[in-house]
């Protein structure tokens, strides 16, 4: 009797413990599925990062919902179908003018950049790009 004891308590003590997917988990898996559906035309067209980044900041029932493969665009089409449509946050990430350009920030001050990321970061975030 003790001996099965000590091997159930063994056993529960060597076995990993599977913790519940938390969203993000879940959300993360639902973007790899859809990802690995996707044609290597469609793949072609972006990076993984960068798809899994858009796909991530989707809303969380769009991220939930099941995953069904779609039929491949004909040859000619450039129509994309797995892709995550661009949201405001993304559509922000533009690039600076080759020279650099100038941003009044959030403050009131105006300010000139040769890159726009931490362009205002002193002065409370970018009001508008000149």
């Amino acid at each position: 009797m003790r001996l099965l004891f000590a091997a159930v308590i063994a056993a529960a003590a060597i076995s990993p413990v599977q913790a519940a997917d938390t969203p993000q988990q879940a959300s993360m898996k639902s973007c790899a599925a859809t990802w690995k559906t996707m044609s290597a035309a469609d793949k072609a067209k972006t990076k993984y990062t960068d798809y899994m980044g858009t796909c991530m900041k989707a809303p969380a029932p769009a991220a939930s919902m099941a995953i069904t493969a779609k039929p491949a665009a004909p040859a000619g089409s450039m129509a994309m179908t797995a892709k995550p449509a661009a949201t405001a946050a993304t559509s922000m990430k533009m690039a600076a003018p080759a020279g650099g350009g100038s941003a009044k920030c959030k403050d009131g001050t105006t300010v000139t950049y040769k890159n726009r990321q931490g362009t205002c970061s002193g002065h409370g975030g970018v009001a508008t790009w000149l």
